[in-house]
């Protein structure tokens, strides 16, 4: 079960062309595509007269058309032309999807298109901000349901082991964290006092000893997460953020989209190799351990939570909260139609 009632990464601008794009998205297939002013549309990626999947067509200005019969449809999915008949029926159109251009993203709405309210996206602010650079990878596919790359990414503890090259430190372990959960968030704090920076954040700041380390993870449901990283000592400091917002494709699929933010070496492009290969490195470092654990969950075995669950646990109480408010109003809506 997916909460449809939410924005999700649908792609990155770069994707959205003239030529169509087709992709799964909460088990939905979807069709995306630029008009001739270049904004992006979402249709359903399935035409309503023999199901082809409209990304075998192509576009015509602002239309779409079906690669099998040329039915033409409209941004809004209306179709607008059926050739070889004048008359069309008023059945013959496909689902629009509302979508909104943000942070190099195109985020895409599922649910009920009356509550797409573009001030339910994440603020993550910084992905534009001048004084901050946005890394930009590209989108990884992932064998396993979202939220076990959401469970993660709020598991800070696991870069010791995962990690331990890169970002990783076994004084992660040494110093104790703190879970908050406010209406719509949960976050994780643990400050690592007067330690010896992870590798790449020595390389990256220059620090000569030792510092002060946080690791800071704020959660909104159903899927966006920020990991805020950084290292002091007294002269100097850095800040990071890593975003995260892992759309589901299927139940045991993920397109997991992600972006790295920092406020130092701007336009440094040895700086920026760092992140745009050598974090993208770290990232493709969980791929396998999340997608074997989705291969054990598959065969029934049970598990244990342990403490540093304790964050993950909170993020999928309160997405599953959020699903039966959302079912519930369905039903209510459902019973008052009948």
């Amino acid at each position: 079960m997916f909460l449809r009632n939410s924005w999700y990464v649908a792609a990155w601008d770069r994707e959205v062309s003239a030529k169509p794009l087709g992709r799964v998205l909460l088990g939905e297939p979807v069709v995306l595509y630029r008009t001739s002013r270049g904004e992006p549309v979402g249709l359903e990626d399935r035409c309503c007269h023999r199901q082809l999947p409209l990304s075998m067509g192509r576009t015509e200005g602002d239309n779409l058309r079906c690669g099998y019969h040329g039915l033409l449809f409209g941004s809004d999915g209306t179709c607008v032309e059926i050739p070889g008949q004048e008359s069309i029926p008023p059945q013959a159109k496909v689902r629009a999807y509302p979508l909104v251009e943000k942070y190099n993203w195109v985020w895409i709405w599922m649910g009920d298109p009356a509550k797409a309210d573009p001030a339910l996206i994440p603020n993550w602010w910084w992905a534009e901000h001048k004084d901050w650079a946005f890394t930009k990878p590209d989108m990884i596919p992932v064998k396993c349901n979202y939220q076990l790359i959401a469970d993660n990414v709020l598991d800070v503890t696991h870069l010791a082991y995962v990690h331990a090259s890169s970002i990783g430190a076994p004084s992660i372990t040494e110093f104790p964290g703190t879970v908050e959960r406010e209406a719509r968030l949960v976050r994780f704090t643990r400050w690592i006092r007067d330690r010896p920076p992870p590798p790449m954040y020595k390389d990256a700041g220059g620090f000569p000893g030792n510092v002060d380390r946080w690791q800071i993870v704020e959660h909104m449901p159903p899927c966006f997460t920020v990991n805020f990283a950084g290292c002091k000592d007294s002269s100097r400091k850095i800040d990071l953020m890593a975003l995260s917002a892992p759309t589901p494709e299927t139940e045991k699929t993920t397109h997991y989209f992600f972006g790295f933010t920092r406020n130092f070496g701007l336009g440094d492009p040895v700086q920026e190799e760092r992140f745009s290969a050598g974090m993208v490195k770290v990232f493709n470092e969980d791929i396998p351990i999340l997608e074997a654990q989705q291969r054990n969950m598959d065969s029934g075995v049970e598990r244990i939570d342990i403490a540093v669950d304790a964050a993950p646990l909170a993020a999928r109480r309160m997405v599953h909260g959020l699903l039966g408010e959302e079912r519930k109003a369905a039903a209510g809506l459902a019973a008052t139609a009948t």
